[in-house]
C-alpha cells in the first residue's frame, strides 16, 4: 500500500471516528434533555387558531407539549418543543404565516438556574428523612421554599398525624396505578353538623408550585398549633404566641381536608430527571400504554390527564382522544384508580361538603363553574361570582399580585371532565373553584417558578382561600345562632294547652307518633314535641 493511500485511508477512518462521537454527542444530549425550546405563538386569523387547536388537540407530548392551549385569536400559545423537532416545528410556523418567538431557548439550562440540580434535591430530601427518623423531639414543620419528593412529603403527613393526632388525621383517599396511597391531612374536631372545606394540588404532575403551596398551608396550620401545644407544655402561653385566632376559629367551626398531591405516580415521574424537560414537564397520571390512529401513524402512550377524566360533560371539549396527547381523556368516565377514589371520596362528604378548591399553575385565574361552554352557569352563579371577586381583591392585597375571576372559557378556554365542575353539578357544592397560581398567563417561564417566588405564592393564595374559609365559617356560625335561638323561642312556647295529656299519653303510649300535628299544638311538652313547633 502506497503512503499516499494510507494516508487516505487515515483520512476515512478520522471522519468516520468523527462522525461517531458526533452522534454518540447528539444522542446523549438529547437523552439528558439540551436543546427543548419554548415557543411563543401568536395566532392572528380565526383559521391560524383553528389549526393550532387541532394541533394541540392531536400533538405527541414527546414533540410539541402545550403549555397554554390556544383559545383566541391574537392569544398568544407557549408550546415546548423537542430539540430533533425545533426546526420542523419553525417551518411549520413559518409556512402557515403565524407570529411566533423563542421564548425559552434552553429549558434544561433554565431548569438547573431555577430549581436546582438533581444532586441538592436528592441532599434535601435525604436529610429531612434522616430528622424524621432521628427527631425523637419531632418538629413538625416542614421548611418551605423547596420542593420535596413524595416519599418526603408523605412521610411528613404520617409523622404529623402520628405526632398531634388531636389536631390532625390522616386520610387515605385511594391508590394510585403504580401502587402509592394518596394521603391527605383532616384539621378540625369532626361533628355531623358541621361543614366541610377541601383543598387539593398537584392532579397534575408538572404544577410543582401548587402542591408547594397546598404544603404550605398544612404548615400553616400545624404551625399555628404546634406552638399551642409547645405553649402549653411549657405552661408558657401568656409569655408566647398563642396561635392565630383566624386559623383557631376555622378548626372550631369547620372540618378541612388537604390533599397535597393528587397525582403521587406522576409527581414522582417528574422527579426522575429534574432537569430534562421531558420528564419533567411530564402533566398525565402514568397509567399504561393505550394505542390510537392520530391520522398518520398508530401512536401509543403512557398516562392520563385526570382533570379530564371527570364525569362531566365527558370527553365533550378541550380533551383529547389521542393517548398521546397531553389531555388525553382516558377510555371513559372515571377509568383511572386517582379519580375514581378521590370522586367517591368527596361524595362521601356530600351533604356536608360546602367549598372544593383544587390549586393548579399557571396563569393567575380564579376559576368557577361551567367551564364547558361560554355563558353557562350554575343556579347561585351571583353568590359563586360575588366570593370569587373578594377572595381575588383579598388575594392581591398583600402583593399587588392581579388575578382574573370567571368560568373557563370566558378567561382561558373551555375544557370538560374537570373535577370542580362535576363536584359542582354532581354534589351542589356552594363554592367550587379552580384556583392558577403564578405566574401570569404572559409569563414566559410558566411552570418554573423562580424558588423566591414559591412562600410570597402560598402567602397570597392563603389569603385568598381564607375568604372562602371565612364564608363557610360565617354561614355555618350564623346557622347554629339562629338554630340556637329557634330554640330559645320553641322552649319558650313549648306547653300543654290542654290538661289531660298525661292522662291520655298513659292510656295510648303511641299517641304522640300516631296524631304528630295534634299533640304538638295540644300537647307538646308531655310529648316532647318542642323542637317541632313552628316560629
Amino acid at each position: 500500500m502506497t503512503t499516499s493511500m494510507l494516508l487516505f485511508f487515515q483520512m476515512i477512518l478520522r471522519v468516520i471516528l468523527t462522525v461517531i462521537l458526533l452522534c454518540i454527542a447528539t444522542c446523549h444530549s438529547l437523552e439528558k434533555g439540551d436543546g427543548f425550546q419554548v415557543f411563543r405563538v401568536l395566532p392572528t386569523t380565526n383559521q391560524q387558531l383553528l389549526q393550532m387547536i387541532r394541533l394541540f388537540e392531536t400533538a405527541d407530548t414527546d414533540r410539541a407539549d402545550f403549555w397554554h392551549a390556544p383559545s383566541v385569536v391574537n392569544g398568544t400559545v407557549d408550546i415546548m418543543v423537542a430539540p430533533e423537532h425545533t426546526g420542523q416545528f419553525q417551518k411549520y410556523l413559518e409556512k402557515h404565516g403565524y407570529t411566533y418567538q423563542i421564548a425559552i431557548q434552553d429549558l434544561r439550562t433554565l431548569l438547573i438556574e431555577k430549581e436546582g440540580n438533581i444532586s441538592t434535591h436528592s441532599t434535601d430530601d435525604a436529610f429531612f428523612m434522616k430528622r424524621l427518623h432521628d427527631d425523637v423531639g419531632f418538629h413538625s414543620r416542614l421548611r418551605m421554599g423547596e420542593y420535596y419528593s413524595y416519599s418526603v412529603l408523605s412521610t411528613w403527613l404520617q409523622r404529623i398525624a402520628e405526632n398531634m393526632p388531636d389536631i390532625a388525621k390522616l386520610i387515605k383517599v385511594g391508590t394510585t396505578i403504580e401502587g402509592r396511597e394518596i394521603l391527605g391531612l383532616k384539621f378540625g374536631k369532626d361533628t355531623p353538623d358541621k361543614k366541610v372545606v377541601v383543598i387539593d394540588a398537584g392532579i397534575h404532575a408538572r404544577e410543582w408550585a401548587a402542591i408547594h403551596t397546598a404544603s404550605y398551608f398544612i404548615n400553616l396550620v400545624i404551625f399555628d398549633q404546634s406552638s399551642l401545644l409547645e405553649n402549653k407544655i411549657n405552661f408558657q402561653i401568656v409569655n408566647s404566641r398563642e396561635g392565630d385566632p383566624q386559623i383557631q376559629n376555622y378548626l372550631d367551626n369547620i372540618v378541612l381536608y388537604i390533599i397535597p398531591v393528587l397525582n403521587p405516580d406522576g409527581y414522582e415521574y417528574t422527579r426522575t430527571d429534574k432537569t430534562n424537560p421531558r420528564a419533567r414537564m411530564w402533566r398525565k397520571s402514568r397509567s399504561p400504554k393505550a394505542c390510537a390512529f392520530d391520522g398518520v401513524r398508530n401512536s401509543c402512550c403512557m398516562g392520563v390527564d385526570l382533570n379530564r377524566n371527570f364525569d362531566f360533560r365527558f370527553s365533550e371539549i378541550g380533551a383529547s382522544r389521542y393517548p398521546c396527547s397531553e389531555i388525553y381523556h382516558g377510555p371513559s368516565a372515571f377509568s383511572e384508580p386517582e379519580s375514581k377514589a378521590y370522586s367517591q371520596f368527596l361524595a362521601s362528604l356530600k351533604g356536608r361538603l360546602e367549598a372544593y378548591i383544587t390549586l393548579h399553575s399557571y396563569s393567575q385565574l380564579w376559576i368557577y363553574s361551567y367551564s364547558h361552554r361560554k355563558f353557562t352557569y350554575a343556579p347561585d352563579i351571583d353568590e359563586t361570582r360575588r366570593v370569587a371577586a373578594k377572595a381575588v381583591q383579598e388575594l392581591g392585597r398583600m402583593y399587588g399580585t392581579k388575578y382574573r375571576h370567571g368560568t373557563g372559557p370566558e378567561i382561558i378556554y373551555a375544557f370538560s371532565g374537570g373535577s370542580t365542575d362535576w363536584a359542582k353539578e354532581t354534589l351542589k357544592i356552594k363554592y367550587s373553584y379552580t384556583i392558577e397560581l403564578r405566574p401570569g398567563y404572559e409569563e414566559w417561564n410558566g411552570f418554573v417558578l423562580d424558588k423566591n417566588q414559591l412562600i410570597p405564592t402560598a402567602k397570597e393564595t392563603w389569603a385568598g382561600v381564607t375568604v372562602v374559609l371565612d364564608e363557610v365559617t360565617n354561614q355555618w356560625k350564623s346557622s347554629k345562632n339562629r338554630e340556637s335561638e329557634l330554640s330559645r323561642i320553641r322552649q319558650e312556647k313549648c306547653s300543654d294547652r290542654l290538661s289531660g295529656c298525661a292522662y291520655w299519653l298513659q292510656s295510648s303510649p303511641n299517641i304522640c307518633r300516631i296524631s304528630q300535628s295534634t299533640m304538638i299544638r295540644d300537647c307538646a311538652k308531655t310529648c316532647d314535641l318542642c323542637h317541632m313547633i313552628a316560629v
